[in-house]
């Protein structure tokens, strides 16, 4: 095994990273994903952080098996499967920098949207934050594009996290059970992405050292989080891991673009 002090501080960014996911089930992989990029590129980086989340995944995926929404799980699945598959195939063909520019502009898209509606709208120009607004056909068509376009994103770079909540946090209201839903919405489509990344041929030394130095560090994040699930404000973890976001994002899609020029 190679240790490099590159591995080891990817490592040690897994803590949070995976503590973010033992609250909201979602999140590990898009706070990583400008880091494991950089370290190990885009398609050995995805591989790495796929392959990193199933240990953790399937820990609270198989303690918390009675707390899922089963239902909501089988239609996001269904509505995810196609673009997961079209994901795939992007990978194989997007250029490094490219692919960092795509990931950064998704991950600063969905962290504006979100700190508009939890920060901005209610504390700066004063409108209420009301997570349970009236329904809409256009919003529930906007739920589902969501959704499609999360499974692109999740095949292609192992992110789309955020964008399958945008229709997750309307379909399962309860903080416990939404965390176990997405969570095996990521053990089934982690499992078919670390498939097509062993047959690729991404599972390099690399990948290996790094994981095994970010493992059990990712472990203890995760416990840390669910832990803490019951004890933090839902709205005021919402504003930071959004602002978060908007940093890690906004840095990897400027830093590439300039790159490219």
């Amino acid at each position: 095994m190679n240790i490099t002090m590159e591995y080891i501080w990817l490592g040690l960014y897994q803590v949070f990273a995976f503590f973010i996911q033992g609250v909201a089930g979602f999140g590990c992989t898009v706070l990583s994903a400008p880091f494991h990029s950089d370290v190990l590129g885009p398609t050995v980086g995805t591989a790495y952080a796929t392959l990193l989340c199933m240990p953790t995944l399937i820990f609270i995926g198989v303690k918390e098996i009675k707390n899922v929404a089963w239902k909501d799980l089988g239609k996001i699945l269904i509505v995810c499967a196609p673009g997961v598959i079209l994901g795939n195939i992007l990978l194989k063909q997007v250029d490094a920098n490219y692919a960092k520019v795509a990931i950064g502009a998704v991950v600063t898209f969905i962290a504006l949207m979100n700190i508009y509606k939890t920060i901005i709208a209610p504390l700066v120009l004063k409108k209420e934050f009301v997570e349970d607004a009236p329904d809409t056909k256009a919003k529930k068509a906007i739920r589902y594009v969501a959704l499609a376009v999360g499974g692109i994103v999740h095949g292609a770079f192992t992110i789309g996290g955020p964008l399958m909540t945008v229709y997750t946090l309307s379909a399962v209201k309860e903080k416990e059970k939404f965390r176990n839903t997405m969570t095996w919405v990521w053990i089934v489509l982690n499992a078919y992405n670390s498939l097509n990344h062993y047959r690729s041929g991404y599972y390099t030394p690399e990948m290996w050292s790094a994981f095994t130095i970010g493992l059990p560090l990712a472990l203890i994040g995760l416990l840390i989080g669910m832990k803490c699930l019951s004890k933090i404000n839902k709205i005021t973890f919402l504003r930071v891991v959004y602002v978060v976001l908007l940093i890690v994002g906004g840095n990897m899609f400027i830093s590439s673009v300039q790159a490219i020029m």
